[in-house]
Parts: structure tokens; C-alpha cells; sequence
């Protein structure tokens, strides 16, 4: 009985531990998950002076909301995201995804949808009536197969012609709307100041010469030629006007200036913010890295004009936005940052620093404290058919736009119109361009 007795005893003990072993791990498995839904990990670009005070007053926006949520940040430097695209694509290729990620709208956007990376997001805007309140342009900009991916924070507008006023004054300038008042007015910049730079340029990573040229592009051949071009509709071999844009490209060489294939954007900025250079050709963002890095203020130290004017004012432009990967590790996280991406609460400090145009058109643009972007935010909000993509947001398929940009960086260093013609012929060609852009309509 004894014996009996023990291995009964033993084996109500050892069923007791294997229960309590049960019983105690549904009370320890909450935990880590709970403490796994307050984080979100992100991956952005904004590190340049307007940008980096920009994030921070996202993420804050995200506190105010969400005050339990931790963001786990992975900054990359870089304009354009250009060097955060190789390191975020090798992370995806390992299969180690983080929640979210800043990317542009177009073709990179769709490059992400087309490799699965993304889930669509009909769900959250039908919630957030996201549709209504932004323009038509943007929404196309950001959906794939009518299906929205990420959501846009805002509109950043590429042509823009920035001028340091008081030398303008001083000099008796208009601030230039085309190709032949640009040079006009470095003719008498260069005449006056020798030792300044008419153009402050960057090209460091390429896309600054492409923002160029496209303004080149724009005015030779209108809105509807840009369009066509690419969308791979041109036949640019045989094409006068795409022979007319690089001999004019080539015309304004010599007012760049003479280091600016080992400049950044913000720099190129940043030469006209110490009076080294007179004017610059950049996006919205270049607002902040005026305000934040040089100190000016707007329409005091520097004006603005969109660039150019003729033969229609067309803003070329593409969004900064968010989404959801499909192996988010903290996707409820992820979809209360989609939310407040999408409010004024986030859009109007975010924007505000960072110098973009608000996604929203519902927001008043008085917001703006500047007059250069309450005048642009009115023009969006009463002429969205005037919102074509640029050379961030990309018409062209994201395997040629650094291609493209390769080129006309070539162009710049050594002008060969023949060889530059062929080339760009080519690209066309061996990236499929026609097939491949075929998605993007415009108005």
C-alpha cells in the first residue's frame, strides 16, 4: 500500500507542477505584448536643419495622441531618402520589417506596393474621410490599383526659384519667372558681384540637377509635354524640344556654382543663406533650412517664386508619407501613427517648421506664418489640376530615376547634347518606361 501510496502521491505532484506551469503562463504571456504595443519603430530622412525640428514635433504630435506609444526612430541623412532606401530595402530583403517608414509618393511608392511591402489602407481612410479633404492629385499620388497605401502629410512643391531679396532691391531685380529673366538677372548679379555665385547649386546626389532641368523641361514644352515625356511617350531621339531643354541647361552652367557636385541640397541652400549665392532652385523643404539654418526670415531676407511661369503656373510636387508594413511588428501602433499623420493636429507644427504645404486642404493657410506658402496653399486648394508629380515623387519607374539623374549629372560635368540625347533615348527603352509609367495620369 506504502508503495502504492508514494507513486500516487508522485504523481498528483508532478500533474500539480505540470498545472501550475499551465495556469501561470497565460498570466506571463501579456507582458512582452503589452509592452511590445506601445512601441513604434520608424525609419526617416529628416536630419537636415528644418527637417530634424520637423520630426520632432511629429513624434510629439504622437505623444499629445498617444502618450503610452515609445518611437524607436532610425534616422538616415540624405536628401530624398536617397540613403535610407538602401539601407531599409536590405533590412526588407532579410525579412527583418520595421512598422512604418517615410516614403514619397509615385513610382517609389508603387516599387514597395508592387513587392508587397505594404498593406492597403481602404479601411482607415474611409474611417478618417481622408479622400475629401485632400486634393485629387495627392490621393492618386498615394493609391495604387485605387487602393490608398500610405498616408501623405504633406505636399512639398519642387519648382521653386528662392532669391535673397535685399540684393534684389539693391539691384533693381524682379525675381525671375522663366528661363530668359534667370539669366538676364545673373547677367547683372555677376556683373555687380563678382564673387558671388548667381545659382547655388547642389548635386551631390544628383536629383538637384534633374530639379534644374525639369524647370528647363517645364517651360520649352508644357505641362502636358512633361507629362508625355515621362511617361515614355516622347520619342526623345528625334525630339526638338528634350534638344532645346539641355542646350539651355547647358546655357546656365556657367552660373552654378563651381563646387556643387560635392554639395548637398541644404548647403546649396545654405550658400545663399551667407550671401555667396543669389538665388537657389529648390522644394518647399528649402523654407525650413532657411528659417532654422541661416537664420532668415521670409520676405524679409529672402523671397520666392515658382519657377517657371509660362507657359501655365504648373507645381510640380510630391508628398512626404507613412504606411503599414505587412509584418509591422506593432500594427496597432502603427495604425494610431496613421492617424494622427493624417490630422491637423500633427500636419499643422510639422509642416509649419518643415516647409511643406499641408495635405490637407481643409486647414486654413493663414496657419502658415510666411506669405510664400499661404499663397501657395491657396493656389493648391483652388487649382489641384495644376499638381503634377516631379523627380522626387517620380513619374518615371523607380528602377530609372537615378538612372536619369546619373545623366543629366554627366550632362552638367561634360555637356554632350548628342550623347545625352541617346542616352536618356536609351534609358527609356531598356527600363520599359511606356509600360511601366502607363499607371499615372494627369490632370
Amino acid at each position: 500500500m506504502s508503495r502504492k501510496l508514494g507513486v500516487l502521491m508522485t504523481g498528483i505532484l508532478v500533474l500539480s507542477l505540470v498545472l501550475t506551469g499551465c495556469t501561470a503562463l497565460p498570466a506571463a504571456a501579456p507582458a512582452p505584448a503589452a509592452e511590445e504595443a506601445k512601441q513604434l519603430e520608424i525609419y526617416h530622412w529628416w536630419t537636415a536643419p528644418g527637417e530634424r525640428e520637423a520630426a520632432d514635433a511629429m513624434f510629439a504630435a504622437l505623444k499629445d495622441a498617444y502618450p503610452e506609444i515609445e518611437v524607436v526612430e532610425n534616422p538616415s541623412p540624405g536628401g530624398g531618402g536617397v540613403n535610407q532606401r538602401v539601407v531599409l530595402q536590405s533590412r526588407i530583403a532579410a525579412g527583418d520589417y520595421p512598422d512604418t517608414f517615410q516614403t514619397l509618393g509615385g513610382a517609389e511608392l508603387k516599387n514597395y506596393v508592387d513587392s508587397g511591402v505594404l498593406l492597403p489602407l481602404d479601411d482607415l481612410w474611409a474611417e478618417l474621410g481622408y479622400a475629401d479633404v485632400i486634393p485629387g492629385p495627392l490621393a492618386s499620388a498615394v493609391s495604387v490599383g485605387g487602393s490608398p497605401y500610405v498616408v501623405p502629410l504633406n505636399m512639398h512643391i519642387q519648382n521653386i526659384l528662392y532669391y535673397n531679396l535685399p540684393l534684389f532691391e539693391e539691384l533693381g531685380l524682379a525675381a525671375p519667372t522663366n528661363v530668359a529673366e534667370l539669366t538676364a538677372a545673373c547677367e547683372a548679379i555677376t556683373a555687380a558681384k563678382a564673387d558671388m555665385a548667381c545659382i547655388g547649386l547642389g548635386s551631390k546626389e544628383k536629383w538637384g540637377d534633374a530639379f534644374v532641368f525639369d524647370s528647363i523641361l517645364l517651360e520649352e514644352g508644357g505641362p502636358e509635354y512633361y507629362v508625355q515625356l515621362y511617361k515614355g511617350e516622347i520619342d526623345v531621339a528625334n525630339d526638338p524640344v528634350y534638344r532645346a531643354a539641355l542646350e539651355k541647361f547647358e546655357q546656365l552652367a556657367p552660373y552654378f556654382n563651381a563646387d556643387h557636385s560635392g554639395l548637398t541640397w541644404d548647403q546649396a541652400v545654405g550658400l545663399v543663406g551667407s550671401e555667396q549665392a543669389a538665388m537657389t532652385l529648390m522644394g518647399t523643404w528649402a523654407i525650413g533650412a532657411f528659417t532654422k539654418g541661416s537664420n532668415w526670415e521670409p520676405g524679409v531676407d529672402f523671397g520666392a517664386v515658382t519657377f517657371p511661369q509660362a507657359p501655365v503656373r504648373v507645381l510640380l510636387f510630391h508628398p512626404d508619407t507613412y504606411g503599414v508594413t505587412v509584418k509591422a511588428p506593432h500594427p496597432e501602433a502603427t495604425m494610431d501613427w496613421l492617424k494622427v499623420v493624417a490630422s491637423p493636429e500633427l500636419q499643422i507644427p510639422t509642416d509649419v517648421i518643415q516647409g511643406g504645404l499641408f495635405a490637407r486642404t481643409d486647414i486654413d493657410p493663414t496657419e502658415f506664418p510666411d506669405p510664400i506658402r499661404q499663397e501657395l496653399q491657396t493656389y493648391v486648394s483652388e487649382n489641384p489640376e495644376m499638381l503634377i508629380l516631379d523627380q522626387h515623387g517620380s513619374i518615371l519607374p523607380a528602377t530609372a530615376q537615378p538612372i536619369y539623374w546619373d545623366i543629366l549629372s554627366a550632362f552638367l560635368a561634360q555637356p554632350d547634347v548628342d550623347k545625352t540625347v541617346q542616352a536618356v533615348a536609351d534609358m527609356m527603352n531598356t527600363y520599359g518606361v511606356k509600360d511601366a509609367s502607363a499607371w499615372y495620369t494627369w490632370p
